[in-house]
């Protein structure tokens, strides 16, 4: 994936003493500490309080608020919303569309302008800040096609006959936008014609994006808010000088001073872990089938896998998850409404599982294998980081691997969970 051409006016020239202040941690199975962040490598945190310095798993965070939250815009203020396709979402004071780049003028305590491929971009909605006019927006993307859609503002008469104004949705195909961001061009699905759209009269966009063949889209590791209230969907983040450079899904890179930073939401405020959901296919068989088991495992005890194999660290404990023995196949109903599934794969160290456990592990959509790959007792477990987005129904298979027999052979997904 080609990376985004941001332009961050204003925020790398702005020089703000970053003073100390402390964090607040929470992890998935509720512990709570004060302290702060000293460094993000790959997947792994170090995060120091007056006890010192522990290290985490981000599969195992919650959340670290770092400040306050953003502050609601006033009732009633008008402004565009932009969201990405990794669901990075910006509020805006305006934006632009130039050729095949989308310019946004950011809301917020810091002037920034951000550029994006409009490739990028799944909605903008010019009418934020109408409460009526929101609903009809969020009424033309759940009614969205195979095409992209031109929202446009009308008069229309509600239930009393009163005028009012109400936006509809055109299907059609976005072309590039002229060199002064005056218009863009669009042609209508229903008749072929081609215009060229005056700004004016484009209340929201809605766009049909393909992913492009071969590019292997990398998951979110969490959402960063930051303090003016724009979501920022990350691949990766970093400790920096000053604060954090961030690297949305998208590709868009770029640093924001600490305080600048409200939270990194690592259940991304919409979380579903797999043991809260009832699938909708399984099937248990193999040498003495056993039903599979949320939140423990076989043996209807807590999860705990050891996470750093060959040193002193005791095992982690995993409040949620699935423990399936091979062979089991189960599926659940995503709907196309998530974006990663995350999961720490391994054998439990359940001392009354004495057999070398070995399991070929597989997640498909039904059209294509997420992952595969074996799961050994004693071995470090798999870090599981997987894009879900537009997946319908997600399969995990658990079986035998290099066995004739079934007997002993397991393996625990802790903390699994889907999240939008």
């Amino acid at each position: 994936m080609n990376f985004l051409r941001i332009t961050l006016a204003g925020l790398l020239a702005v020089s703000v003493a970053v003073v100390a202040s402390a964090a607040d941690l929470a992890t998935l199975d509720g512990k709570k500490l004060s302290g702060d962040i000293v460094s993000v490598v790959d997947n792994e945190l170090t995060f120091k309080t007056a006890a010192g310095e522990e290290k985490f798993l981000v599969t195992a965070l919650h959340s670290i608020t770092l400040g306050p939250a953003p502050k609601a815009l006033p009732t009633g203020t008008r402004h565009t919303v932009v969201e990405l396709t990794d669901g990075s979402v910006f509020r805006c004071e305006s934006i632009t569309v130039k050729e095949k780049t989308i310019e946004m003028k950011l809301l917020g305590s810091v002037p920034r302008t951000i550029s994006v491929p409009t490739k990028t971009v799944f909605s903008v909605n010019r009418e934020a800040g109408d409460l009526k006019l929101e609903q009809d927006f969020r009424n033309e993307v759940r009614r969205r096609g195979r095409f992209d859609v031109w929202v446009t503002k009308q008069k229309g008469k509600n239930d009393q006959g009163t005028e009012i104004d109400r936006l509809d949705g055109v299907p059609g195909t976005f072309g590039p936008g002229d060199a002064d961001g005056q218009s863009v061009e669009f042609i209508i699905q229903a008749t072929g014609a081609k215009s060229n759209l005056r700004m004016t009269q484009v209340s929201g966009m809605i766009f049909n994006q393909q992913p492009e063949p071969g590019v292997v889209v990398p998951p979110a590791m969490c959402k960063v808010i930051d303090s003016d209230g724009h979501e920022l969907v990350a691949q990766s983040v970093g400790k920096a000088a000053k604060g954090y450079s961030v690297t949305t899904v998208t590709g868009v890179k770029f640093d924001l001073d600490a305080n600048q930073v409200s939270k990194f939401d690592f259940a991304a405020g919409a979380v579903k872990y797999l043991s809260d959901l009832e699938p909708i296919a399984l099937e248990e068989s193999g040498t003495n089938p056993e039903h599979y088991q949320k939140d423990k495992n076989l043996d209807k005890q807590p999860i705990r896998l050891v996470t750093e194999p060959g040193t002193a660290k005791a095992p982690e404990m995993f409040p949620k998850g699935l423990t399936l023995k091979a062979k089991t196949v189960i599926t659940y109903e995503l709907k196309g409404q998530y974006k990663t599934f995350r999961a720490i794969a391994g054998v439990d160290v359940d001392p009354q599982n004495e057999a070398p456990s070995q399991v070929r592990l597989t997640i498909d959509d039904g059209m294509q294998v997420l992952y595969k790959g074996v799961i050994k007792k004693g071995e470090k477990p798999v870090d599981l980081n997987l894009s879900v987005q537009n997946v319908d129904k997600l399969k995990i298979t658990a079986e035998s691997d290099a066995s004739s027999s079934d007997f002993g052979n397991q393996v625990s997904l802790g903390n699994a969970r889907v999240v939008k």
